[in-house]
């Protein structure tokens, strides 16, 4: 017993002596952990697409220049970077070269699908940016009735929009997201409001600052200010219906008058591929596509300006 005793203890005393000293193990060499280690493989065609896309960023990062904003890209909705978005743009544009010159035997038609597609994209990104901004209008109403009934409940303002924030739908959600961690990092709250509203360019949410703004300097009920802008804000939705309703039929018209040249001219080259090409063979048949495509232009624009209404 007294022996088992001495061995236990001594055995305690030698953990004791290990955990205090601290005795450094044997190093072992890196390269042959590195060769027993579990490491992600990625296929191929990912690391080259991952390498092109490195390659894009560098480059437009030296030149200065880059084709969509991180603020444009973020407003459409796209998460991709800039860098991958000139890719596909540019892979999109070689296939459709490529259609134009080989399906279709005519490589000026393969160059103009192929500059199309660039304009396209910036059109496509413009027109989702267009469509949010769109939505978030739209959300103004329940957005002020969400903030008057928790400021009658005893909120404060930043809490009322914190809750609305977490109840609402993108994308007013994550505006008022951004507009709360603003608040919270110590940024004005009609400071951050105002910069929302530059970038959805809504002048109604422009004015439900400033009357936030108003009711800081003069006092007041802020649940009846909101209320009234709230009514404003709904009259104006009501009128803007109403002159989308009226000019529906003058749009409809612009669009097929602006698609139909467009579409006669595509299909008589490939119909009639040759009698189309005296146009770009011949001095007078350029300076006739000259003047049509800047009459083109012209009535577009003069379209546009009628239909367009602004209030």
């Amino acid at each position: 017993m007294v022996l088992m005793v001495c061995a236990l203890l001594a055995g305690a005393l030698g953990c004791l002596a290990i955990a205090l000293l601290d005795v450094p193990a044997r190093r072992v060499e890196r390269g042959r952990v590195e060769a027993h280690a579990v490491g992600e493989v990625k296929p191929l065609l990912e690391r080259m697409s991952d390498a092109v896309v490195h390659g894009v960023e560098r480059s437009m990062t030296r030149q200065g220049w880059r084709p969509f904003t991180s603020e444009e890209l973020e407003l459409a909705g796209i998460r991709s970077s800039i860098a991958s978005l000139v890719v596909l743009t540019s892979c999109v544009s070689f296939v459709a070269f490529a259609t134009g010159t080989v399906l279709l035997g005519s490589m000026l038609l393969g160059l103009l699908l192929a500059a199309l597609v660039p304009v396209l994209s910036k059109l496509v990104v413009r027109l989702r940016a267009a469509r949010r901004r769109k939505r978030f209008a739209q959300q103004l109403g329940p957005l002020l009735q969400l903030l008057a009934a928790s400021l009658r409940a005893g909120h404060s303002l930043p809490l009322a929009m914190d809750a609305a924030a977490r109840e609402a739908d993108p994308p007013m959600a994550g505006e008022l997201g951004r507009i709360i961690n603003e608040y919270r990092l110590g940024r004005d709250l009609v400071q951050a409001m105002e910069q929302v509203a530059a970038r959805m360019r809504s002048l109604d949410f422009l004015w439900i600052a400033q009357a936030i703004e108003a009711q800081r300097e003069t006092g007041g009920n802020l649940n009846e200010i909101l209320d009234q802008v709230a009514e404003t804000i709904r009259e104006r939705g009501h009128i803007r219906q109403q002159v989308v309703a009226l000019s529906a039929e003058g749009r409809i018209s612009a669009y097929i008058l602006m698609v139909l040249p467009v579409g006669i001219g595509g299909y008589y080259c490939m119909v009639a591929g040759d009698t189309m090409s005296l146009f770009i063979a011949t001095g007078i048949g350029k300076l006739l596509v000259l003047g049509a495509a800047v009459m083109y232009v012209i009535g577009g624009l003069w379209m546009r300006s009628i239909v367009r209404i602004e209030f």
